[in-house]
């Protein structure tokens, strides 16, 4: 599949106090999270894996100059160069009425990776077990207590193996399914009462025990909670801290390079996102809020312009554009800068996938059905932009070595398409 390729220029803007949304923070009837996409703070892009290229021409620009290049490599042929993407045709998976949320682990430890999402209709979480080649099976679906709207994988009770973690905010309620083996089977999911209304989670060793622990984005309680892991998949009583109006993501990345885990969460209908610095193990302090694009869904921290110093970026649903945080260090960062790519997008993540050093950012825009590769990032004023067709409707997305061949693949959940799209890397 080749890439549709366009041209954004980066301006920076200086941001005014946006007003509130009148967003309810529901779930969208027509419109439809990085972690994730994830959120499990171990994953990362590799930098030594990339996917590919098309053979179409792009257009170059500079201050001053503009131009075109010849034409590049051709998809399919095995020649990977920087700056270039190719995908097979997206395979759909069906694997629900509505999946919402997807994470990548090897859930079944037998050293391919897997999927697993949750679906807000079907009110459960469904597994597709990788066979290393980019094919996947359908495993078995766990109900949750009404509509999960997040899920990760971690070892929530340190025996080795991934345990499963989603948040239902219908009900008030994180559900952990610890993993017991043997295969995919798992104990009955554990409540765990998590504020009024749990939209997204990310989960790290916050406390530097040794413990895997969460946190939490209560969307209508403002505010994010701390679970610390007392052992044994038990969690202590959660620890709240404010943020902003209805966050929809947090994320744990070290935005001070302290050497310590932070938090941030994006601030929906407040045109924000909220920092909280750790000031000691498991404890964070509040750093403020930064402006962003109106309506940020999802996030994601990754050092775009290989500086040394993270950056945020942030889709938003109802903007134009999605909107990039350049780190200054100390948790201090430059105006934003807006990426003009049209209203709709709802997830980002950064990944490498190119091979060359910096991310990309990838993100899904719900209005359009496509996956978005926005390339150049920090190191020239013109960025790239490929888009690739998905299934309708798609709220998430997640990258990882689905066929073992060094090159990054993806996966979308597509929750009008009532399934996954998985698109493998075509060099």
């Amino acid at each position: 599949m080749k890439s549709r390729v366009l041209l954004a220029l980066l301006v920076s803007c200086t941001p005014t106090a946006p007003g509130s949304s009148d967003a309810s923070g529901g779930e969208p009837t027509s419109t439809g999270s990085g972690s994730t996409s994830g959120h499990v703070s171990e994953t990362s892009s590799d930098p030594t894996t990339s996917t590919t290229t098309s053979d179409a021409t792009t257009t170059t620009s500079g201050p001053g100059t503009s131009g075109t290049t010849g034409p590049v490599a051709v998809c399919g042929d095995g020649m990977r160069q920087p700056g270039e993407f190719c995908f097979a045709p997206g395979v759909h998976l069906p694997t629900g009425p509505r999946p919402v949320a997807v994470a990548v682990a090897d859930l079944d430890l037998d050293g391919d990776e897997d999927l697993l999402l949750a679906d807000f209709d079907a009110g459960d979480l469904t597994i597709q077990t990788g066979d290393g080649h980019g094919q996947f099976t359908a495993g078995p679906d766990l109900p949750a207590f009404l509509h999960p709207r997040d899920v990760i994988a971690g070892d929530v009770d340190g025996d080795g193996r991934l345990d499963l973690v989603f948040a239902d905010p219908g009900v008030g309620l994180v559900g952990v399914y610890r993993h017991v083996g043997p295969g995919l089977v798992y104990d009955p999911p554990q409540p765990v009462k998590a504020g009024s209304e749990p939209r997204a989670l990310a989960a790290a060793d916050l406390d530097d025990d040794g413990l895997l622990d969460l946190a939490v984005a209560d969307e209508s309680g403002d505010a994010v909670l701390v679970f610390l892991n007392s052992g044994g998949g038990e969690f202590a009583d959660p620890v709240v801290y404010p943020v902003g109006d209805e966050p929809y993501d947090v994320i744990v990345a070290d935005v001070d390079a302290d050497g310590r885990l932070d938090l941030v969460s994006a601030d929906q209908n407040q045109a924000r996102v909220t920092i909280l610095l750790s000031d000691g193990p498991g404890t964070f302090v509040d750093a403020g809020q930064r402006f962003v694009n109106p309506e940020p869904r999802r996030l994601v921290a990754a050092d775009l312009n290989l500086d040394g110093l993270l950056d945020l970026a942030t889709a938003s649903f109802t903007a134009d554009h999605l909107s990039i945080l350049p780190g200054l260090g100390g948790a201090e960062f430059g105006e934003y800068i807006p990426i003009l790519l049209g209203e709709g997008l709802y997830a980002v993540i950064g990944a490498d996938l190119d091979g060359d050093g910096p991310p990309e950012l990838v993100a899904v825009d719900h209005t359009r059905g496509e996956l978005v590769v926005i390339t150049g990032l920090g190191v020239q004023d013109i960025v790239d932009i490929a888009r690739f067709d998905v299934g309708a409707g798609p709220m998430d997305l997640a990258a990882a070595d689905f066929d073992d061949d060094g090159a990054l693949d993806i996966v979308t959940a597509d929750a009008f398409g009532a399934g996954a799209t998985v698109l493998l890397a075509d060099p």
